[in-house]
């Protein structure tokens, strides 16, 4: 049998040349159990040693355990090393030890490590507990909440690194994970879209800036025009990245609506199984062009932001979701950014958005991705649209 090394400082696990990099709470996990070596540790603990008691599901205890297993080469049926005892938790039953306590860092792409931002919480009107971060200097510009982030695992992913660390070079980066999604609060949630906007408000309050700019991308450019009508006189600009008002369902095709409607049925059943099939379907639409590794980070990684009730309620909303209406009424300076083959919000929805809010300015991108990869062309033009219209 292997001996496993966990080193916090980097959240690798080893076994001689054998070695796999945890996320940073997985490793937090992993660094409970070891030092509780052969003592069942239920989630309630777990939760209350590697969250501080803060309101979280304890279905996300299972989840890092499952990519802890997974990374040790492990199994729940015949397990080595972790063991679930029924009803009761977890135990560490073989020999894992862990090398050196420090901060953990995170490398991603080929930037140099980027020390994992603090995350704090607030209440939302509700209470409903909402997490949020902050990086960089500037200008302050908030990430509106979005389906599966997760503040911690953003910076590596393929789908918002990019965005966080060059944006985080130019302006204070402000971001939340939803209600019901990544370290916000996923269960005894009211998912509906005003209470996304309360989100908001309550992330806006917290930070008491006189003024900020916006960055809506997907469905949280339709959270950022409703906040910026609620209160317009706290938004400076508003950037809109392939967005849409209309969710798939108010497009008026008949093969989006049953598409849309066999989508949230597969999540809802499949979601949380280990063959990632339902998940492929989600990052392929994403991002096309990705490579095998990263549509692999993507389809753990999803798994990690919610359970599977939560992702198909937030899929039927978003679906369901309608705010042309409320278009014509902005008065906030507007900039429109939408590539011209997204498959998840089409470049017809994006022209929308920008003729019907007055005085938009309007940005083609040459991308068949959601989300631009930093290797793309048109990333450093979209990026640097974005600085002089916050800053111009």
């Amino acid at each position: 049998m292997k001996q496993w090394v966990l080193d916090l400082e980097d959240g690798t696990v080893s076994s001689g040349p054998d070695q796999t990099k945890l996320t940073p709470k997985a490793a937090e996990v992993l660094a409970c159990l070891i030092r509780n070596e052969g003592a069942v540790v239920s989630r309630n603990e777990i939760l209350t040693d590697v969250w501080q008691g803060l309101h979280v599901s304890p279905d996300l205890v299972r989840e890092y355990v499952f990519e802890i297993r997974k990374a040790l080469g492990d199994s729940a049926s015949q397990p080595k090393y972790i063991e679930t005892v029924g009803r009761r938790g977890f135990r560490v039953i073989g020999p894992i030890s862990i090398r050196q306590d420090r901060t953990p860092q995170i490398t991603a792409g080929g930037h140099q490590p980027v020390h994992l931002p603090v995350v704090r919480f607030c209440a939302s009107q509700d209470g409903t507990s909402i997490a949020h971060a902050v990086s960089g200097q500037g200008y302050p510009l908030l990430f509106a909440g979005s389906w599966m982030t997760h503040l911690e695992m953003d910076w590596q992913s393929p789908a918002y690194g990019d965005y966080i660390r060059h944006l985080s070079e130019r302006f204070q980066v402000i971001r939340y994970d939803q209600r019901g999604n990544g370290l916000s609060q996923w269960s005894e949630v009211e998912l509906n879209f005003e209470r996304l906007v309360d989100d908001m408000e309550a992330v806006v309050e917290t930070y008491g800036h006189e003024k900020l700019a916006i960055l809506g991308m997907s469905q949280g450019a339709s959270v950022a025009i409703a906040y910026a009508l609620r209160r317009p006189e706290r938004v400076s600009h508003l950037v809109l990245n392939g967005g849409y008002a209309r969710g798939r369902k108010q497009r008026g095709n008949e093969a989006d609506q049953a598409e849309s409607e066999a989508l949230v049925s597969l999540i809802r059943h499949s979601w949380g199984n280990e063959n990632p099939a339902i998940r492929q379907i989600l990052t392929t639409l994403f991002m096309p062009e990705a490579s095998q590794e990263q549509m692999q980070w993507f389809n753990d990684f999803q798994k990690l932001c919610g359970p599977a009730e939560n992702i198909a309620r937030f899929r039927a909303l978003f679906d369901d979701m309608n705010v042309t209406r409320l278009l014509p009424q902005l008065t906030t300076p507007t900039l429109v950014l939408h590539s011209d083959r997204d498959s998840v919000a089409p470049l017809s929805e994006g022209k929308l958005l920008a003729s019907q809010i007055k005085g938009s300015s309007f940005v083609q991108l040459n991308s068949p991705n959601h989300m631009l990869f930093e290797s793309e062309t048109d990333f450093l033009r979209m990026i640097e649209n974005i600085d002089r219209f916050v800053k111009g």
